[in-house]
């Protein structure tokens, strides 16, 4: 019997075949792809050339390709030994594995509102942190910066504002539930999703009232060591100058106040005044941004690991800001048996920054830049600092040169986990991680002097320190079974969470001169050091349930159950209780619609959910508690003594939100054009208000009660064009979200809360049922007074003159009236993108936008006061000088120690709506046959710019002001402003 004849590569049993993997597209070698025999465990990965080598057995008929992002290829072997295979993008990608809470899902059968941030583009953001980068990503979440210090927090909003208390998102990294995700390398980052329905976030229970960030860090794959670099450098300016007058404009105005009064000028000719700009004297004009990011991945047959090390710093735009991050990363996985596989998760950061000066109406020092008369000069002839010639205001370099802080965090977080399998379909997975963070904030004040107002006399230091310990261990239990047409998937759970905080401080006053010396000892006062601390502990304990089912595919159901105990309520009131459901019809499925070749895929959702919100609640508000500081003399002694400065409530209950959800998600013309349209409505109810009480009982702080009532509805879009069928791809993309707040009620409450007091003048906003959150209140203009007749035909407003303000009497009474003047909420917010690509080039483009909220401009009560006792905007040179020479209320005359145009009205109200280019970036990758000789398997260079234009009518220095505090929206107080960027960058993958 004749031997079979062996092809070349063949032994008796075993062949080997060997190929290159390149882009359909751009024909470019593809680095990682995967090459496996269908149901083994053999397989091989592509080297930095795109070629393979896999030994198969001869009985073996298939090879299976894949590649994130490209479509799956299966091949026959046939009498082959040599198979090169060219891939294609994915542009469906409806098999997508998406993280939801406690689990994963596959896009296609979603049923709740969950959208999926795109980490490419999210990565092209040169900034700080992972939330500034998830500004205008996804419809339905606001992400505003209440300042552009480097290192300052944002405020995120997921489908509007649904408490007057905390309306925070919960974020999840990793499985751990933590309470933001700035100190997250934006290079680790696998996926992040965002669950914004209750029927989505339901599972979370009293943490996933305001939604939820979902955030994967990256893991190894199998293969050869992989090694990223990534770095970039860059430079930040303001975007916008001060646009304020220069010293002699001013002095011009200001000697024309005087005069109108009687007064004599304060220089016979205004042209010799020199001009000293504040903003710039305050400013760093070229900023250094930086930021170096170091990764290995790699993995085998039994496990995977990922390093990650990221260096970030940042100095401010404003002199002696700055923040540094340094991250260490460390995930790994380990197959122990078939049946146990292991993992952890080790995140350590250390962060730095340096704060401004408190930014406030009076002596912040980007107010006072702006307002300080410019024909003073920084520094007196001795070096010394000087007190302005013409005003009181502060010297803004001196503010900031006496302001001495730093603020030292180290933050260590971390999981390990084990999934079990212990049946065929049953996984048994428990999780236990850790969060320990220690900060250290000192602020030194030393002895200084510039005028009486501007001066410390005694120099002093203060040293906070906070700990923050947190433990959470999350124990389920899951089941996936498929039979016939039905598929199922069952989760049950349960979730212990410890929060422990601990702070303390001490002040003290006296400290030498030699800087090395300043610390808490040394001061000559400390005996009589104030110290202070605090102490919270909140527990809560979870029971979680989920159920996802499936017929044939297209009839979708999910149904989420918790239960959640806390500790932050009192015994017999600590449980409740928080369902929700949902459906989805895969309506591209059935035979009716086959016939529309154009539609590859629509799908009907629907969903409704309850869900609790305590992060409303204090740790201790249901007791009444006592503070010391309260004391007394008895006998002629000096006894140490408490007070009760609030009561507590007893029967306070979880804040509950009730969301009910309407979405269709579609693709079509070859899956080309996909997109997400969405319907909600989003009640709270039992919102936690103070309600007051009388002032005869003493109390200062009301207790809290469950009386309140918010309601939030919207309309998000979602819409996404690409091609990828030729050598140029390009995409577009962008969101569209409207936001409809509503009070409904205050419970007992009659009338409004006042909230934004400025400059002791009036308090700006008011809350009330019916209206939407913090409405601006003031006076209504009405032109300007042209001619002494029209002042007598009126009595409302009294000691008035020519040029002079009008304000709307509307009821004719005789008395100004006081109404409402607009919305800091936008009616709508908006995003788009453009990504491009041709051979090794690529450009992409990021526009956000808001349009049809107001703000109120802090800094314009002093640059456009008609006494130009501060510097004035360059707009005031339009002031009315006669009769008939303006009519615009903005404008009224010059006129020293006036009263009547300074008063809250809409002259300070103006429109915040903006358009800006967030990011443009442009890059270049070198071709692979090249890259390949310099056994690189990437390497790209690109250019960025950050916030490079803003379109607005807003005057201020930025239109992005934010939220500070829950009743506080939209006022400019003299912010911090965002920085323009421009950097140069460089990816390298070995």
């Amino acid at each position: 019997m004749l031997a079979p004849v062996l092809l070349e590569g063949q032994t008796k049993n075993m062949r080997t075949i060997e190929g290159t993997i390149t882009n359909k597209m751009t024909n470019e070698k593809l680095v990682g792809v995967s090459i496996v025999v269908p149901g083994t465990t053999r397989g091989v990965t592509t080297n930095i050339d795109g070629r393979y080598s896999i030994d198969v057995q001869l009985r073996d008929s298939l090879l299976q390709f894949s590649f994130i992002g490209y479509l799956t290829q299966v091949i026959q072997i046939k009498n082959q030994t040599k198979i090169n295979v060219t891939l294609g993008e994915d542009t469906k990608n409806l098999d997508e594995v998406i993280v939801v809470g406690y689990g994963t899902q596959k896009k296609s059968d979603l049923t709740g509102s969950i959208s999926t941030v795109n980490i490419k583009e999210l990565s092209q953001r040169n900034v700080s942190s992972v939330s500034q980068a998830l500004q205008g990503q996804v419809a339905g979440v606001d992400v505003s910066s209440s300042s552009g210090t480097p290192g300052a927090g944002v405020t995120i909003r997921i489908r509007g504002i649904g408490t007057i208390n905390n309306s925070d998102p919960l974020f999840v990294v990793d499985g751990m539930m933590v309470n933001d995700i700035d100190f997250v390398n934006p290079n680790d980052i696998e996926s992040m999703q965002v669950l914004k329905d209750a029927s989505a976030t339901a599972i979370y229970g009293s943490r996933g009232a305001n939604g939820v960030i979902i955030l994967t860090t990256k893991k190894g794959t199998k293969g050869d060591a992989v090694i990223n670099f990534s770095s970039y450098y860059g430079v930040q300016n303001a975007w916008r100058s001060s646009n304020v007058m220069d010293g002699p404009t001013w002095a011009y105005l200001r000697n024309e106040a005087l005069i109108a009064k009687g007064y004599a000028p304060i220089v016979p000719d205004p042209s010799i005044l020199p001009t000293t700009n504040w903003f710039k004297e305050i400013s760093n004009e070229n900023a250094a941004i930086s930021n170096v990011d170091l990764s290995i991945s790699g993995g085998g047959e039994k496990g995977n690991y990922f390093l990650s090390v990221n260096k970030f710093d940042q100095e401010g735009i404003i002199k002696k800001t700055s923040y540094n991050r340094l991250t260490l990363r460390s995930n790994s996985t380990l197959d122990v048996k078939p049946w146990l596989k292991v993992g952890e998760n080790i995140t350590l950061i250390k962060t730095t920054s340096r704060m401004p000066p408190p930014s406030d109406e009076w002596t912040g020092p980007l107010l006072t830049a702006l307002v300080r008369d410019p024909a003073t000069a920084v520094r007196n002839a001795d070096g010394s600092f000087t007190k302005s010639i013409y005003n009181d205001t502060f010297n803004p370099a001196a503010t900031i040169e006496y302001y001495d802080n730093e603020n030292i965090t180290y933050r260590t977080l971390g999981n390990v986990f084990a999934d079990i399998t212990l049946l065929k379909g049953l996984v048994f997975k428990t999780d236990y991680s850790f969060e320990y963070t220690y900060s250290d904030a000192r602020d030194y004040i030393p002895v200084y002097y510039v005028f009486n107002a501007q001066q410390n006399a005694i120099s002093s230091l203060s040293d906070y320190y906070g700990k923050n310990y947190i433990l959470q261990w999350t124990n389920t239990l899951n089941y996936e079974k498929k039979f016939g047409n039905h598929s199922i998937s069952v989760l049950a759970g349960t979730e212990s969470f410890t929060d422990n905080y601990k702070a303390s401080g001490i002040a003290v006053s006296g400290l030498p001169k030699d800087f090395d010396a300043i610390t808490i000892d040394n001061a000559s006062g400390n005996n009589s050091a104030r110290v202070n601390g605090s102490y919270s502990q909140t527990r809560q304990y979870s029971f979680l349930a989920r159920l996802n089912y499936s017929y044939q595919d297209k009839y979708l159901l999910t149904s989420n159950f918790r239960t959640d105990g806390s500790s932050k309520f009192i015994r017999g009131k600590r449980w409740d209780y928080f369902p929700s459901f949902s459906l989805g019809w895969k309506i591209s499925e059935e035979p009716f619609l086959k016939s529309f070749d154009f539609i590859n895929s629509l799908k009907l959702r629907a969903g409704w959910g309850q869900i609790g919100n305590q992060g409303s609640v204090g740790s201790y508000d249901y007791l009444t508690t006592a503070s010391s500081g309260s004391d007394y003399i008895w006998g002629g002694v000096l006894h140490p003594g408490y007070s009760f400065p609030g009561v507590g409530n007893p029967e306070l209950r979880w804040e509950k939100t009730t969301t009910t959800n309407f979405g269709v998600d579609f693709s079509v013309l070859n899956s080309k054009l996909s997109g997400t349209i969405e319907y909600y409505i989003r009640n709270t109810t039992g919102m936690l208000l103070q309600v007051p009480t009388p002032g005869q009982t003493g109390i200062q702080n009301s207790p809290y009660q469950n009386a309140g009532e918010m309601k939030n509805s919207g309309i998000e879009l979602s819409l996404e064009y690409r091609n990828m069928d030729h050598a140029f791809t390009y995409s577009f993309g962008g969101n569209f979200s409207t936001i409809k707040n509503k009070v409904v009620s205050l419970g007992v409450i009659q009338g409004f809360i006042s909230s934004a007091s400025f400059a002791n003048m009036a308090f700006l906003e008011r809350t009330y049922s019916g209206a939407p959150i913090a409405q601006f209140y003031g006076y209504k203009t009405d032109g300007l007074f042209q001619n002494q007749a029209e002042i007598d035909a009126q009595t409302a407003q009294k000691n008035v003159a020519p040029g002079d303000i009008r304000y709307v009497d509307a009821d004719k009474n005789g008395e100004l009236d006081v109404v409402k003047l607009g919305s800091p909420l936008p009616k709508f917010t908006y995003s788009f993108n453009v990504n491009l690509s041709y051979k090794g080039f690529d450009l992409s483009t990021t526009f956000q936008g808001v349009y049809g909220n107001k703000l109120f401009n802090g800094p314009a009560i002093y640059t456009k006061s008609s006494t130009a006792a501060w510097n004035l905007s360059r707009d005031m040179i339009n002031r009315w000088v006669g009769e008939g020479t303006q009519t615009d209320a903005r404008y009224p005359r010059m006129a020293a120690n006036d009263v009547n145009n300074g008063y809250i009205s809409d002259r300070f109200i103006e429109d915040g709506s903006y358009f800006r280019i967030k990011t443009l970036q442009l890059g270049y990758s070198l071709n692979k046959n090249l890259t390949s000789r310099m056994h690189l398997s990437n390497l790209r260079i690109y250019l960025n710019a950050q916030n490079l234009l803003t379109f607005t009518k807003y005057t201020g220095l930025d239109p992005e002001i934010g939220i500070n505090g829950p009743l506080e929206i939209g006022v400019d107080r003299g912010v911090y402003p965002q920085g323009r960027a421009y950097s140069l960058g460089l990816n390298v993958t070995f």
